[in-house]
């Protein structure tokens, strides 16, 4: 079976994918990379311990902001000779199922369920099912998956559970009513590229902050009403420009979608209304600790905001993924022509180093990049039917 690894720079195997390898600098840190081959594994259905578990062949995956932590840790020496899989969110194609498994069948096409704070079974943990998501085949329990419809290409499948299920309970949890005015912070995001198309259907005004103009037009078709410029890294960036002038002109905004507290956190009492609120799910500082640099944003000051926030009445909310349900309305929402998920590049096993240059590098990118198994694989059901006869 396959696997997309960060590689150490001393690992000597011989099981690298030819024309697969390559290498990249993120964060000044160079990885070295490629798709790795190992051995499949087996699923006895009549296991006990495989009751509740389904096994399926993974057939595209992407990486997320996450995946850069994980990729940056193998700068460590006592890594150089071993390597690590990566991928959060992917598609697969079920083998075979386990004896209580009542929810799939072979044959159904599946993604991750990574619904928190619970997993809706007692004793499995909640959250993404994986940190490995491009192992090809996998084994979990049914709780983990959910099915999609044949109308989800795995181009879109490949990467939509995390930035889905986030962003329809972010959404949710605002309690939007008609004519709000909603602010997306980091408007290229993925997050907040679902967030934008997700907004179309509660009849708000959606505007977003970007820190260029740069595919303006595409995020309008998303659903962005009004696009505006802000260099949040600026002093004073949310009392000044077109962002203080839309502000006085709304009185506030109502809500705030924000994928990145550290970032805009501080300055949200000058951004929304009273009894304005605020949801967050992440923070953009995720690796400067890895690396020993100074963070690469200034700390809040949670004295000066508290003391703001109470005298507004806004509520701050964190965030962390969603629930089964928000994950199902975002699959039944694009079935239905009602969410838009761009893909930016839908790649092929020979094209790794373009998956994590555009993936981490492309200022360009606007969606997901999405790396298909199946795209430069004729023998691919080939080699499922033998594993389903295994």
């Amino acid at each position: 079976m396959k696997q997309l690894c960060i590689i150490g720079q001393d690992y000597s195997g011989t099981n690298i994918v030819p024309g697969s390898e390559s290498s990249f600098t993120l964060e000044g840190v160079p990885l070295r990379f490629g798709i790795i081959e190992t051995d499949d594994i087996g699923f006895d259905a009549d296991a006990s311990e495989n009751a509740d578990r389904v096994y399926f062949r993974v057939t595209a995956f992407s990486c997320n902001y996450r995946d850069r932590a994980f990729a940056l840790r193998m700068k460590e020496p006592k890594f150089s000779k071993s390597y690590f899989v990566l991928g959060s969110d992917f598609v697969g194609e079920v083998i075979a199922v386990g004896r209580n498994v009542t929810r799939f069948k072979p044959g159904d096409r599946v993604i991750a369920d990574g619904a928190y704070p619970s997993s809706g079974v007692e004793g499995v943990m909640p959250g993404i099912p994986t940190n490995q998501g491009s192992r090809e085949l996998q084994i979990l329990h049914q709780c983990k998956l959910i099915r999609i419809p044949d109308s989800m290409s795995d181009a879109v499948a490949g990467g939509f559970s995390i930035g889905g299920q986030t962003a329809y309970s972010m959404v949710r949890r605002l309690n939007l009513q008609p004519g709000d005015n909603v602010l997306v912070t980091g408007a290229k995001s993925n997050t907040s590229l679902y967030a934008i198309s997700a907004l179309q259907n509660y009849g708000v005004n959606t505007y977003a902050i970007s820190r260029s103009q740069k595919h303006a037009d595409k995020l309008k078709a998303l659903g962005v009403d009004r696009l505006i410029t802000v260099d949040p890294s600026q002093k004073g960036w949310s009392l000044s420009g077109d962002l203080a002038q839309c502000v006085m002109e709304i009185g506030g905004f109502d809500a705030m979608v924000d994928p990145f507290s550290d970032v805009y956190l501080a300055e949200i009492p000058n951004i929304l209304a009273i009894g304005g609120r605020h949801i967050t799910c992440g923070v953009v500082d995720q690796h400067s600790h890895l690396l020993g640099q100074e963070p690469i944003v200034d700390p809040v000051d949670a004295s000066r905001l508290m003391g703001m926030v109470l005298a507004r009445n806004i509520s701050i909310i964190g965030n962390c993924l969603g629930q089964t349900s928000d994950l199902q309305d975002a699959i039944d929402d694009y079935a239905g022509g009602k969410l838009d998920v761009p893909v930016y590049a839908h790649l092929g096993v020979q094209e790794t180093g373009r998956f994590f240059e555009k993936t981490y590098l492309d200022m360009d990118r606007f969606g997901k990049v999405v790396l298909d198994y199946n795209k430069d694989a004729a023998t691919a059901s080939g080699k499922m039917a033998a594993l389903a006869t295994a």
